[in-house]
């Protein structure tokens, strides 16, 4: 059960926040620029809600390596059997605590909108996310039950987190950089890394202070202890079923930290002919363009230029590469808007026939730059994350019924020219990074 070529169509949010962008451009060199009169311009909001909410590509993240049926299948039965092990829903016979009946019954519900979730993605990378969600809030209720009723104490669950941190450091221990193809290794252990992370949380171990422990915080903690050690078990899956299909398991580590030092030299000989970290980037430019979507998109993706980025460890290597690869797509797209406002090749919103214009520009990015890519394994770490940008722009924009000033939807409508610039510098991006991992 691989996705590495997942993909087509559905809402999905990402780890990357959209960008807070503002106003009004299209910057796919539309040849004659508009300008706005001395006057406010009005759009109708209901039209602008519609274009918002029409379909657009979904690009999911990499997962090249094989999860049996039977993994993902028991952390499924898990969560089910968490649920019934509490007779669901409860009465006041059952938990007199009306608070208390009400939260369980949330965590519950919680639980079953992840698993309703798992059912629906097409990822299976997703699901197993979306099944470690689930086991936690319904172990939380399991446990708070079983509490209430002398079945389970604190100390039991602090015992079943001390025992699953050994089993963490064991599989740390023991863990190794290896890989065959450097790209679909370093998009596996990015995916071990994040989970090894989600299995870190320790906040079953912090002092509640002089608070005397309840059902609920009892059964929260083991909630807790459930979600990592649903996430270690993945995470150990993945590698395993990982190593087990590569002929020759031989480590690669040197490899990325070398690409990743290339990509850092390259991202810093960029930045440097760049406006520095704590400059106003509107002040580099002539005129005023405050609260139009060149200044705003300027601003923003000034404000996510990759200024710092960690230094990579033994683990961490692949996320922190990977993120180089983003960062320097981030780089290419505020190059891109640059050169436009300089050259004045831009266009204001002045009809929702722009607002259309400008969305579609995005769309149109985003099926253009996974076709472009060199590799589009690396292509879809990048892109995969401007998805959520769309379902950002329609959640704000679906709030809009009467007549808006387009002043007004300058953040939203400037989200798609932050998917339209990114994506657009993403094969470029891609390219760099192939380079460095000495991939021909």
């Amino acid at each position: 059960m691989s996705d590495g070529h997942e993909g087509a169509v559905g809402p999905r949010v990402t780890r990357r926040g959209a960008l807070a962008v503002g106003g009004a451009a299209l910057l796919a060199g539309c040849g004659v620029p508009k300008f706005l009169g001395s006057g406010p311009v009005e759009v109708d909001g209901g039209e602008v809600a519609d274009i918002a909410g029409r379909d657009y590509p979904q690009i999911t993240e990499p997962f090249p390596v094989d999860v049996t049926q039977s993994h993902v299948a028991a952390s499924r039965e898990r969560a089910h059997s968490l649920l019934a092990a509490a007779p669901l829903p409860l009465t006041a016979d059952e938990l007199p605590n009306g608070s208390m009946r009400d939260d369980l019954h949330n965590h519950a519900e919680h639980a079953r909108t992840h698993l309703a979730e798992a059912v629906e993605t097409p990822s299976t990378r997703e699901r197993l996310e979306l099944l470690a969600h689930a086991r936690g809030p319904a172990r939380t209720v399991a446990a708070t039950w079983a509490y209430t009723r002398d079945e389970l104490t604190a100390a039991d669950v602090r015992e079943a987190w001390e025992s699953h941190a050994a089993d963490l450091e064991a599989f740390r221990e023991r863990r190794e950089f290896v890989g065959a193809d450097p790209v679909r290794a370093v998009i596996v252990h990015d995916v071990v890394d994040r989970w090894l992370t989600d299995a870190e949380d320790d906040g079953v171990l912090r002092s509640t202070g002089d608070k005397p422990a309840t059902a609920l915080v009892v059964g929260e903690h083991a909630g807790t202890v459930e979600e990592a050690e649903a996430a270690l078990g993945d995470a150990r899956h993945v590698y395993e079923q990982f190593v087990d299909s590569l002929s020759d398991p031989t480590s690669i580590r040197e490899r990325v930290l070398a690409a990743h030092d290339s990509l850092a030299e390259t991202m810093d000989s960029r930045l440097a002919d760049l406006p520095g970290e704590d400059a106003d980037v509107l002040a580099e430019f002539e005129g005023d363009l405050e609260r139009t979507v060149v200044g705003e998109t300027l601003r923003s993706l000034h404000t996510d230029l990759p200024y710092e980025v960690r230094v990579p460890q033994d683990t961490g290597a692949a996320t922190t590469f990977l993120g180089r690869v983003d960062g320097l797509a981030t780089i290419g797209a505020f190059e891109a808007v640059r050169d436009r406002v300089e050259a004045g090749d831009y266009r204001t919103v002045e009809d929702v026939e722009d607002v259309l214009a400008i969305r579609q520009a995005a769309v149109t990015a985003m099926e253009d730059a996974l076709g472009a890519c060199a590799d589009e394994r690396l292509g879809r770490t990048v892109l995969a994350d401007l998805t959520g940008w769309f379902d950002y722009a329609e959640r704000d924009m679906s709030r809009y019924d009467d007549p808006v000033e387009v002043e007004d939807i300058a953040d939203e409508l400037a989200i798609y020219v932050g998917v339209e610039t990114i994506a657009a510098a993403t094969p470029a991006a891609v390219d760099e990074a192939l380079a460095a991992l000495d991939v021909a």
